[in-house]
């Protein structure tokens, strides 16, 4: 009864108001015959629903409740839109000739925050002149067609499932597979509009059997995805370390007993989180094939698995699954009653993982007085060039050092150590090109949004049906990987890259565990896609990027609906969250390390390999038919056969990346230097050294991940103690530069002139002997070659408010 009562008196209130600038409501206005009959239903069908846009920001408390944005003010009520608009139209000067009101709304007039969201021909502007104009003259009103028009919501999003994921669902085996949205990434996509491309998608299989084509049906591709997560489990792991073994891990810690919390202890030290899934392994003489054990009491970390035979028995025998290392990170502590992300979001990027640590108590002189001064020895640390943090990792180094041991071609053993020197255009470019920063390091990007980008790698290397190459670290075993004719590796590659592509392809981000603040989340949204960073007036000083409408989506894409479904910003609504925007290295700032190392060369010289797709190209041979001898003599041809599928030469510079399940993946930056999203976006607040808030359980000590104790739901990222070089654990003159203390110091000033003047020179890391001078793993140096938190510094000019509201709105992707 009060519902309908104060419905009734929010109409008359509405009609009230018609009737002081406009014909009545029985009196029509000029107009078709099927247009509006009457301000009233111009009002409350064309122009008020687009005004919940305004809304958003231009409220008391809002985002452009500053003195800018005052002369245009709704309220939160409805029932007194038309008494605003028409004080705000009188404010902004009224139609002269036209209304500032449109001129802002349009883009004609900058800056405005909310960008152009009725562009000068749209309906919404015609609708809103209209109604101006009978502000002006009511009696010469011309009013166009009626109806009542519904805007899309501002918030939603599909955490990043692709479209293939969530189109099969229901679907019989038979049902065909609509495009890829990423295979739309060609020039010319997406022309003029407010989201830029220039990643472009290369379909790198064109050359091979249909077998290894896309999939093309809903049952195709559910079977591919179910045999890679089948993969990742049980075919993935490789290795003989007993139950036992394991079980006993503790002894290296310099402990007494076995812990009782020996799992939590393992994920402290270690930084190999806790798996989303049953991990079992079999403890004190279990049989882990017994009735009820279930292949025991003991629950391993996820990047470990007990292997079974070939009848699917359990062995008790303990793999490691090598992907989960850089791959295998966790938001939350379930020992502090965190729910973590389970299957549905495997693959956060490991920013937990200590490779030093665990490289220092495989070596054999692990407990001995050697240790402080001799470096770690494992194969993690073996092909981790350069990496003097935990968290950290490098992948594209790795590889380099791979392809210079195995063949190109057969993945077979040949070691040239210059074979990555060879440049068939420059040969002289060939030589000069030693000098590259192979011990460069990064933060590893999460699995869920391979399906939102075109390109893979920080650099946009490689197109993502490059799928090869997700396989590189999954040959099992570390010496089944090495062999002479390598069949066993490539063959390996080709039954699961493409089975392991359809299982990330089924990945969402986790939703934010907390509450979001809807109203500041709407306002982010309106800023994130319609803020033109570089508009009149803001005078930011980095160079505009290429292309696109100058906010964040212009290169991380789009994801509310409201924009998704406006075709001034895609072409194609299935194009929502793709990201495929190069960024020059001047325009985004970020430490150019990871860039350098893929040197000319380097980029040609993959083209020549199996990785590059070269079937069908003029001059190959496969493997199998090859002479030996010829196979071991032309990884030095600079007339190799190229691949359809090259390294990225035309842009070089950093891709922007889809931002789905942003606050789950700090740090940020390529290389996790920025421990924090507001940092992120406003770069006087980043600091030269820092450390992530430690846990220290039963004399183990490691990242905290407890969400209520280490994230920082503010600033969104993780909570960190800002540091100074004398702060350090370690010897203070290999801490601190004597000239000028925020400087490098002269080792890290000798040795980034190593790093980055002689490749190999990051096989050999300069230990600190000082008691305690090995936690120093533990504190990010960003003076460190390759550690810069200098770059996307574009974002400065938001205003605090406006960051607020960014970061509320990315909380929700």
């Amino acid at each position: 009864m009060n519902f309908t009562f104060r419905g009734r008196l929010a109409a008359l209130s509405l009609l009230v108001l018609l009737s002081a600038c406009a014909p009545g409501r029985s009196d029509p206005v000029s107009g078709g015959g099927g247009g509006a009959r009457s301000m009233e239903e111009h009002f409350s069908g064309q122009v008020q629903p687009r005004l919940d846009f305004c809304r958003t920001c231009h409220i008391p408390g809002g985002i452009a409740d500053v003195e800018d944005g005052k002369d245009f003010m709704l309220s939160s009520s409805k029932s007194e839109d038309l008494r605003n608009l028409r004080a705000s139209w009188e404010r902004l000067g009224k139609n002269n000739p036209t209304s500032r009101i449109l001129l802002m709304a349009s883009g004609q007039e900058t800056p405005h925050t909310g960008g152009a969201p009725w562009p000068v021909g749209s309906d919404a502007y015609k609708a809103m002149e209209a109604l101006l104009k009978c502000f002006e003259s009511p009696t010469q009103c011309v009013l166009g067609e009626g109806g009542i028009v519904e805007e899309l919501p501002l918030l939603g999003s599909k955490h990043a499932v692709h479209v293939w994921n969530s189109y099969c669902e229901g679907k019989p085996d038979n049902a065909l597979l609509p495009r890829d949205p990423r295979t739309a990434i060609q020039p010319g996509v997406n022309a003029g509009k407010a989201v830029y491309y220039n990643a472009w998608w290369q379909d790198c299989h064109v050359n091979l059997p249909e077998a290894e084509q896309q999939a093309k049906t809903c049952g195709e591709y559910r079977k591919r995805r179910d045999s890679g997560f089948h993969f990742l489990l049980d075919e993935l792991p490789g290795g003989n370390m007993t139950a036992e073994d394991y079980d006993n891990t503790w002894k290296k810690w310099g402990l007494e007993e076995r812990p009782d919390n020996f799992d939590q202890l393992y994920t402290l030290r270690y930084g190999l989180n806790t798996a989303p899934f049953p991990n079992p392994y079999p403890r004190n003489g279990e049989d882990p094939n017994a009735e009820g054990v279930n292949g025991g009491s003991g629950q391993l970390p996820l990047g470990l698995r007990q292997l079974k035979d070939e009848n699917g028995k359990w062995t008790g025998k303990i793999g490691s699954g090598a992907c989960f290392q850089c791959h295998g990170g966790q938001i939350g502590d379930p020992t502090a009653g965190d729910i973590i992300a389970g299957v549905e979001s495997l693959g956060i990027g490991n920013n937990n993982y200590d490779v030093l640590m665990s490289g220092r108590d495989n070596a054999p002189w692990s407990n001995t007085i050697l240790a402080p001064i001799l470096p770690t020895l494992d194969v993690g640390t073996l092909f981790n060039i350069g990496v003097q943090q935990r968290g950290q990792n490098n992948a594209v180094g790795a590889f380099e050092l791979l392809n210079t041991i195995l063949d190109v071609d057969s993945l077979g053993l040949n070691p040239i150590p210059v074979k990555m020197f060879v440049n068939p255009k420059n040969p002289l470019g060939g030589v000069l090109d030693v000098s590259h920063p192979l011990a460069h390091t990064q933060d590893t990007p999460a699995w869920w949004n391979m399906g939102s980008r075109p390109r893979k790698f920080f650099d946009a290397g490689v197109s993502n049906d490059s799928t090869r190459i997700i396989m590189a670290a999954g040959p099992g075993e570390f010496g089944e990987l090495i062999s002479l004719d390598g069949k066993y590796y490539r063959d390996r590659v080709e039954q699961y890259d493409q089975d392991l592509e359809a299982f990330f392809l089924s990945l969402r981000s986790p939703p934010y565990p907390r509450a979001i603040n809807t109203a500041l989340a709407e306002q982010g949204a309106v800023i994130f896609h319609g803020k033109d960073l570089w508009a009149a007036g803001l005078n930011n000083p980095r160079s505009k990027p290429a292309g696109g409408n100058g906010s964040c989506a212009s290169c991380h894409g789009v994801y509310s609906p409201r924009y998704v479904h406006d075709e001034n910003y895609l072409e194609s609504p299935d194009l929502e969250g793709v990201a495929g925007h190069i960024v020059a290295l001047d325009v985004i700032g970020t430490d150019p390390a990871r860039s350098d190392m893929l040197t000319p060369t380097l980029r040609l010289q993959w083209d020549g390999t199996f990785w590059a797709y070269p079937e069908g190209a003029e001059g190959w041979t496969h493997p199998d038919e090859k002479n030996p001898a010829v196979e071991l003599l032309d990884d030095m041809s600079p007339l190799r056969p190229v691949g359809v599928c090259g390294w990225q030469k035309e842009f070089i510079g950093y891709q922007a990346p889809p931002l789905y399940g942003v606050w789950a993946t700090a740090p940020y930056l390529h290389n996790g230097s920025v421990p924090t999203l507001e940092q992120l976006l406003d770069s006087s607040q980043r600091r030269p050294i820092w450390r992530r808030q430690l846990q220290t359980v039963d004399g183990i000590t490691g990242f905290d991940q407890r969400l209520g104790e280490a994230y920082d739901f503010t600033a969104v990222g993780w909570k960190h103690e800002v540091l100074a070089c004398g702060d350090m654990p370690g010897n203070l003159l290999l801490n601190c530069n004597p000239v000028a203390r925020d400087n490098p110091s002269i080792v890290q000033i000798v040795q980034n002139l190593l790093n980055s003047t002689v490749s190999y020179a990051g096989l050999v890391l300069l230990p600190d002997p000082t008691p305690g001078g090995f936690d120093k793993r533990l504190v990010f140096d960003t003076r460190i070659l390759g550690n810069s938190n200098a770059g996307h510094d574009f974002s400065d000019v938001l205003t605090e408010q406006e960051r607020k509201a960014v970061i509320e709105y990315l909380k929700t992707l």
